[in-house]
C-alpha cells in the first residue's frame, strides 16, 4: 500500500530575489566572475537545511526570482528500493526532469543535481511506504544561475556573435559557410558542478568530448557535470541570451575523465557508451593545426546562452587565426584569434572555414584571444598512448588531398546551358542571378598551370561584363580577375569531403554568383555573393 500525504514546503532565499524595499523591487545583480583558473562562473550557491526521512512522500519547492536556473544539492541521498526523487520546474511548460533512486547522481549519496532552468524547481518525493532507519536525503543547499552576465572579450564596436540559426540551411550565413551550422552540432553548453560554465566538443567517432583543463578544476566534476547539445535559439532572430535559455538534451549527467593538462590547458572525457550522439555528428583536428591569417568560425556558448557562431569582426571581415606559435601571459605556442568571446566560451572549438577542421581550442580572452593549437594536443595524447578513433581528418574526411593538376576552361554566362556528357569529368553549376538558367562547367586534366574564364553578368541581364583569363601558378597566393578577385591559397579554399573550393569575390557590379557541384550539396541561392570553382574532386 502505498502512503502519500503531500508536503508542501516553499524554501525562497532572501536577498536579490525576493526583497522588496520602500515599495520597489531590488534589480537583479548583473556579475561576471572567474575562479582562480579563468573559468567563468554562471552562479553562486544558497544554503539550506532540510532533512527528509524516507517512507512519506513530499514536494518542495525552492525559488529564487530572476535566477536564470536552479541546481540542488543533497546529502546523505539514501533511498529505499522503489522510492524516487524527481526534480522539475513548476511551469508546465518545461518538461525536463531529472530522476533519483537509490544513492543518487552517480551513485554518490552527495552530490548536486543536473540543474532546472527558470526560478524555481519542485523537489518532489515519491515513496512506497517502506523504509529502513536511517535512509533519506538532506538539500544542503541550491546552486541558483546569475540573471545577467557582462562582456568579457568582446573587441571593438560589440559583439559579432549570432545565433546559431544564422547559419543553418536556408539562411544567409550558410552562403559562406555552409557547413558550419552541421558542424556546430557538436558543441555543447557545460554546465559544472551546478555553477561554472564552459563550452565542449565532440572530438573523434567515439564519444570523447575536448574542453578547457581549467574548466574542471578538479577531476571529479566530471562527475556532475551537464552535458548539453542542441541549446539553440528557434531562428535567427531569437538573440535567446539568457543563461541556460532554449533548453536543448541533457545527453549526459556524469562523465568518465580520460586525461587532462594543466600546461596546455585541454581537457579529455568520455561520454557513456549508452548515449546516442548520432544526431550531433563530431568534429576532427587537422593535423597540420592552424595557418596564419587563415579564416575561421567559432560556435559556443558565451554566457550559458543558446550557441552562438561568430565569423566576422567589426568591418565585416572573417575572423581570423592572427597569430601561431606566440608565448604570452596564457602560455606557450599560443594560437591568436580575433573571435568575439564571452564568459563560459572557454573549450570553444576554433574551426577553419575552408575544410571544417578544428585547429585550435579557445582558452584565455583578451584582444587578442588565445587558443590552445591542436597540435600541442595531438602530441601529449600520443606521448600518453590515448588513441581516439577519427579525431585526426584523413583524406575525405574534410583536409584536401593532394591530386593531380586540373585545367578549368569554359566560359560561364546565364544565358547558355552546358551539359557535361563525359562521366569522367567533374561537374560544377552556376546561379549568376536570381531565377536564372542552372549552367554547368567542365573540369579536365591538363598541364601544371590553371586557367578560368569567366564572364560576369551585370544586374541588367546583359553579357557586357568584362571576360577574364588568367593563367596562375597553383603554388601561388593568388590570382587576379578584372570582374573578380579569386584567391588559390591555402586560406582561400574549403573542402566538403569530395571537393575542394576556391573563392572568388564578385566585384562592381556582378550579379550573384554562386556554385554547388553535383553529389555534394544542393545549394542555389539569389543574391550577391561569392563563386566557389569545384577543383581537387574525387570520383563521385
Amino acid at each position: 500500500m502505498t502512503v502519500l500525504l503531500r508536503f508542501k514546503t516553499f524554501l525562497t532565499s532572501v536577498g536579490l530575489a525576493a526583497v522588496l524595499f520602500q515599495g520597489k523591487w531590488l534589480p537583479p545583480v548583473e556579475a561576471l566572475e572567474y575562479t582562480s583558473d579563468g573559468v567563468a562562473i554562471v552562479g553562486t550557491t544558497e544554503p539550506l537545511d532540510i532533512n527528509v526521512t524516507a517512507g512519506t512522500s513530499r514536494e518542495d519547492l525552492i525559488s529564487y526570482e530572476f535566477a536564470s536556473y536552479i541546481a540542488v544539492h543533497f546529502a546523505d541521498f539514501n533511498l529505499p528500493d522503489g522510492d524516487s526523487v524527481v526534480l522539475s520546474s513548476p511551469d508546465d511548460n518545461d518538461t525536463v526532469s531529472h530522476t533519483y533512486t537509490g544513492l543518487g547522481r552517480d551513485q554518490a549519496g552527495t552530490f548536486v543535481a543536473s540543474f532546472i532552468s527558470g526560478n524555481s524547481v519542485t523537489i518532489t518525493y515519491n515513496s512506497v511506504g517502506i523504509a529502513r532507519a536511517g535512509q533519506g536525503y538532506r538539500i544542503t543547499g541550491y546552486s541558483r544561475g546569475y540573471p545577467t552576465m557582462l562582456q568579457e572579450s568582446i573587441c571593438g564596436d560589440g559583439d559579432q556573435s549570432l545565433p546559431a540559426k544564422c547559419y543553418a540551411p536556408g539562411a544567409n550565413l550558410s552562403e559562406e559557410l555552409p557547413l558550419s551550422y552541421t558542424r556546430a552540432q557538436a558543441v555543447a553548453r557545460l554546465l559544472i558542478n551546478g555553477t561554472y560554465m564552459c563550452t565542449g566538443w565532440l572530438g573523434g567517432s567515439e564519444g570523447h568530448l575536448f574542453t578547457n583543463q581549467h574548466c574542471f578544476e578538479q577531476e571529479d566534476w566530471v562527475l556532475t557535470t551537464d552535458i548539453e547539445f542542441g541549446a539553440e535559439s528557434s531562428s535567427c532572430s531569437d538573440e535567446c541570451e539568457i543563461q541556460m535559455g532554449c533548453a536543448g538534451k541533457i545527453v549526459a549527467t556524469t562523465s568518465t575523465f580520460i586525461t587532462s593538462s594543466d600546461d596546455i590547458d585541454y581537457s579529455v572525457i568520455k561520454l557513456p557508451d549508452c548515449v546516442d550522439l548520432s544526431p550531433y555528428g563530431y568534429l576532427q583536428m587537422r593535423e597540420d593545426g592552424p595557418v596564419l591569417n587563415e579564416s575561421i568560425y567559432v560556435p559556443q556558448h558565451p554566457g550559458g546562452y543558446a550557441k552562438r557562431i561568430v565569423s566576422t569582426v567589426d568591418n565585416g571581415d572573417n575572423t581570423t587565426i592572427r597569430s601561431v606559435k606566440e608565448d604570452g601571459e596564457c602560455g606557450k605556442d599560443q594560437v591568436g584569434h580575433d573571435a568575439d568571446t564571452e564568459g563560459g566560451s572557454s573549450g570553444s572549438p576554433l574551426i577553419a572555414s575552408s575544410d571544417n577542421l578544428v585547429v585550435a581550442i579557445h582558452h584565455c580572452g583578451g584582444c587578442t584571444n588565445t587558443a590552445v593549437d591542436v597540435r600541442t594536443v595531438l602530441t601529449d595524447l600520443a606521448a600518453k598512448n590515448i588513441s581516439i578513433q577519427d579525431l585526426v581528418a584523413t583524406a575525405g574526411d574534410g583536409h584536401p588531398r593532394s591530386h593531380a593538376s586540373r585545367d578549368i576552361n569554359h566560359v560561364f554566362n546565364a544565358s547558355s546551358n552546358y551539359t557535361v556528357t563525359d562521366p569522367s569529368h567533374y561537374n560544377v553549376s552556376i546561379n549568376f542571378k536570381p531565377n536564372h538558367t542552372v549552367n554547368e562547367s567542365e573540369h579536365h586534366a591538363s598541364s601544371n598551370q590553371y586557367q578560368l574564364r569567366l564572364d560576369i553578368n551585370t544586374k541588367t541581364n546583359t553579357n557586357s561584363d568584362k571576360a577574364c583569363v588568367e593563367d596562375y601558378d597553383p603554388q601561388s597566393n593568388a590570382g587576379h580577375f578584372n570582374d573578380a578577385k579569386c584567391e588559390f591559397g591555402a586560406n582561400a579554399f574549403f573542402y566538403d569531403g569530395r571537393c575542394r573550393y576556391y573563392r572568388c569575390e564578385a566585384q562592381g557590379s556582378s550579379g550573384r554568383i554562386d556554385a554547388i557541384p553535383h553529389s555534394c550539396h544542393n545549394r542555389l541561392a539569389c543574391g550577391n555573393s561569392s563563386l566557389y570553382i569545384e577543383f581537387d574532386c574525387t570520383d563521385p
